[in-house]
């Protein structure tokens, strides 16, 4: 069966997407490239995963266009598809497009937030709307399945947090620090994992459906909560766009 309600092959890509904010989490490639920007590994990130979604958005114009690409297309991606995608965009180019967004422009620490809450909240709401999904709503989600993508959301992002207090990495974002409980931390968290799955809950496929959504969407949120709580201007959340295309001499 080609469509599947659980579709392990994508979230398989969901989770070796993770791969990208962790990599700008780390700055791997800061000492490798041969081009240098206020923040090198940000900026690289953000021109593949721009070049990258102009790809996939050429590769969607010719194969509702031709028959010829739409056939190859649902040979190579037909696994990863997903409801009514064979007719229309498929989920990777808002997923894409949502890395290219969250890396250029947001904290590191709420970027990887946010792709935490689509990589596991996304499936636990699936799973657990599978399985125990009794109280349906108008667009067949369930409570229990919106309930458990918020569970599994926070949880992910809490093990995230945990490990960067753990092991001291400087962040405004650790859930405790020499002067105590960092309440506004565990605010943001929660906050930004309900979000998420309410945003799930509201999505559509289509260039705006949840691989684009819940990043952007709960990283705002964050940022909002953070700064609300924090008391830091909201405007130093956000990373500036000539940084992103001008190389240091």
């Amino acid at each position: 069966m080609l469509f599947r309600s659980f579709n392990y092959a994508r979230k398989l890509f969901h989770l070796i997407g993770l791969i990208i904010p962790f990599g700008y989490f780390f700055n791997v490639l800061d000492g490798i490239s041969p081009w240098k920007f206020k923040e090198t590994t940000r900026s690289i990130i953000f021109w593949i995963t721009g070049i990258v979604t102009i790809l996939f958005l050429i590769i969607e114009f010719l194969r509702f266009r031709f028959k010829f690409w739409q056939d190859l297309f649902l040979k190579v991606a037909g696994p990863m598809l997903k409801g009514k995608e064979a007719e229309k965009m498929h989920g990777s180019v808002p997923y894409i497009l949502a890395l290219c967004l969250v890396v250029g422009f947001f904290p590191r620490e709420i970027t990887i937030l946010s792709i935490l809450f689509l990589t596991f909240g996304d499936p636990a709401a699936a799973l657990v709307g599978g399985k125990f999904g009794t109280i349906r709503f108008y667009n067949g989600k369930s409570l229990q399945g919106t309930l458990g993508g918020m569970a599994g959301a926070f949880l992910a992002g809490l093990v995230f947090l945990l490990l960067i207090s753990i092991a001291q990495i400087p962040s405004d974002y650790v859930l405790w620090d020499t002067h105590g409980i960092r309440l506004e931390n565990w605010v943001t968290l929660i906050i930004g994992a309900i979000t998420a799955l309410l945003i799930e809950f509201v999505s559509h496929e289509g260039l705006l459906d949840d691989n684009l959504t819940i990043p952007v969407g709960s990283s705002l949120f964050m940022i909002a909560a953070h700064a609300l709580l924090s008391g830091h201007n909201l405007g130093t959340y956000f990373y500036h766009a000539l940084d992103l295309i001008r190389t240091l001499q």
